[in-house]
């Protein structure tokens, strides 16, 4: 069976512009997304900002890393939380909380659970499969961008050169200064929630400084097999199928969906990156498509950019989504 699902996701997002002579909207958009009875779209911040005319060249300096002090404490789950976010916060891993809360599963969180936060020394007992090598989560160098209100946007992307899929990513991103100098630094994860082997998945910050920013450097500081998760998932067939402007400031691009396995899939999972001429990522969307897609169903996603089509050489798309059980 072969079926047409048309959604189309306005979110917004952290956008990077650069090159332009025309009139480009530099103020950032918060746009509230309302809850539809087939698709929930996360919300991303975003800004249209102009990037620097040139590319600083700089040697990045030994970073220091964060390291959040580990307290017991009950937690409620809020929508949209994850696992590795909450761990990350409290100071302790993922493998601790799920000690503490027998065994829960990363993937199943819901509103208004309660959790038990641990203390951070408590013996782990890890059950992956294997661990993963950081130096094969190749990082690209990120590029910074001054947006509203004294704020530097800096976008990166990582990738899974691993033969494992990764969950639990997180990633210390710190601002490089003028002639070197180190600025602040903020913990950040990757957007999905498992990076499949060979995949990439965009990495951003925002930092609050007054002080020229040059670039970022990126250090993992988290990463955890998920192969145990992997048979979950289905990684679907994704082509971009079509971009049109559709006014002044912004652009639709499209992208072709289609389940080429035998299983049913579900909550599926999005990512529309947007790259210049020199490939560096400008923009992304990630959306959150709930409608279930049968063996063969093809889906059209429409997604807009709050940018003109010219600014843009090229796409990228990828999608999974969970399999469900029949």
């Amino acid at each position: 069976m072969h079926t047409k699902l048309r959604l189309i996701a306005l979110v917004s997002t952290a956008m990077l512009l650069g090159g332009l002579n025309g009139c480009v909207n530099n103020e950032p958009e918060n746009i509230d997304v309302t809850s539809a009875p087939t698709a929930a779209l996360r919300k991303l911040q975003s800004t249209a900002t102009s990037p620097p005319k040139k590319t600083a060249t700089f040697v990045v300096p030994t970073l220091p890393s964060l390291d959040p002090t580990a307290t017991p404490y009950a937690y409620t789950v809020q929508s949209g939380d994850t696992l590795i976010a909450i761990a990350s916060e409290k100071g302790v891993t993922v493998e601790q909380i799920q000690m503490a809360n027998s065994g829960i599963d990363p993937l199943s969180l819901q509103p208004g659970q309660d959790l038990v936060i641990p203390f951070g020394d408590i013996v782990l007992a890890s059950k992956n499969t294997a661990a993963i090598e950081y130096k094969l989560l190749e990082m690209t160098q990120f590029h910074c961008f001054p947006g509203p209100n004294e704020e530097q946007l800096c976008l990166g992307e990582l990738e899974n050169k691993t033969t494992n899929p990764v969950i639990d990513l997180v990633v210390q991103v710190t601002a490089i200064l003028a002639e070197g100098e180190i600025g602040p630094s903020k913990v950040t994860f990757a957007p999905l929630e498992i990076i499949m082997p060979g995949k990439i998945t965009p990495i951003s910050v925002r930092f609050s400084t007054s002080n020229k920013v040059l670039g970022a450097a990126g250090n993992v500081l988290n990463a955890e097999d998920g192969t145990t998760l992997s048979n979950r998932f289905v990684v679907l067939s994704s082509t971009i199928t079509g971009t049109q402007q559709s006014n002044l400031a912004k652009h639709a691009v499209t992208a072709e969906i289609q389940n080429n396995s035998e299983e049913y899939v579900g909550s599926i999972d999005i990512l529309i990156s947007a790259y210049n001429t020199s490939n560096q990522i400008l923009s992304y969307r990630i959306i959150e498509h709930d409608l279930t897609m049968g063996p063969g169903e093809t889906s059209d996603v429409d997604t807009i950019f709050t940018t003109t089509l010219e600014q843009h050489s090229h796409y990228s798309v990828y999608a999974h989504g969970r399999l469900i059980s029949q």
